[in-house]
């Protein structure tokens, strides 16, 4: 088991710093009658809900690991994200979220002056499962404005500097912003037991979170392919590719949880 930082330590003035999480975005999470299975991760979610609102944190980027384009960075521009989500396990899931269009313009203007390839989308006003699922999670408040990012899998690298970008432009945004890392580490299924993790997923995941805690961003180059390859990560760990790019002022990172869910591995991190 990862061993997991449960400190209350408070950074002064953390309140201004650039915040990003990874949060899970797995359903199953939502389910009430298995509320007492996923006891760590929930409480780690209440934590962060709560710095989001003692924070005043009026804006989320949620880069998610299930919205994939294959040649550009999608930044979401509607001025409203508003839809029901089908999901089989929990039923359906009403949501309505504002957004930022003048934020999502200056993200792409300033990832194309960083010749990264990326694109504006103004007419995709729903948002995927997987943001759905995590923005659910955190019960968020109604005023919350979201911003909605793809993953581009052309190259961790890549990732890495769109992360870079994100973290200029927030710190000259006018709001308050923080960045949601919406997905799991390993990825491969095994129904065995809810609360498993795949051998394979254990130490793939115990790696990525070393390398998330020390912000040693060329690390995740270094994870053995062929060991990644079996714990089938989530996204190909390019939402975590952003997240490090965008967290790399970060004075604490903390796992606030880390669990299995039928194979999969999840953590809860927070980055300020």
């Amino acid at each position: 088991m990862y061993p997991i930082t449960t400190s209350e330590h408070r950074l002064p003035n953390s309140s201004t710093a650039l915040r990003s999480y990874v949060i899970p975005a797995q359903a199953l999470l939502l389910d009430e009658e298995l509320a007492p299975s996923f006891l760590s991760l929930h409480s780690a979610l209440r934590r962060v809900s709560d710095e989001l609102r003692e924070s005043a944190t009026q804006v989320l980027l949620a880069v998610s690991a299930g919205w994939a384009t294959p040649d550009a960075f999608s930044v979401g521009a509607c001025m409203r994200y508003a839809g029901v989500l089908e999901e089989s396990f929990v039923g359906t899931i009403p949501y309505s979220y504002n957004g930022v269009p003048q934020l999502a313009q200056q993200l792409v203007e300033r990832g194309a002056d960083a010749s990264l390839p990326v694109q504006l989308v103004a007419d995709q006003c729903e948002l995927d499962s997987s943001t759905v699922v995590a923005l659910h999670a955190l019960r968020l408040n109604a005023n919350m404005q979201v911003v909605p990012l793809s993953i581009c899998p052309l190259s961790l690298r890549d990732s890495y500097r769109w992360g870079r970008v994100l973290a200029e432009v927030v710190a000259s945004w006018g709001k308050r912003v923080a960045l949601l890392a919406v997905g799991g580490l390993s990825g491969r299924l095994d129904h065995r037991e809810i609360t498993a993790v795949s051998p394979e997923g254990k130490l793939h995941d115990e790696q990525v979170l070393r390398v998330l805690e020390s912000r040693a961003w060329s690390e995740l180059l270094n994870i053995d392919p062929l060991l990644s390859a079996r714990a089938q990560p989530v996204g190909g760990m390019h939402h975590l590719a952003v997240l490090s790019g965008f967290a790399q002022q970060a004075r604490e990172v903390q796992v606030l949880s880390y669990q299995g869910i039928i194979g999969t591995g999840n953590a809860v991190v927070r980055c300020v």
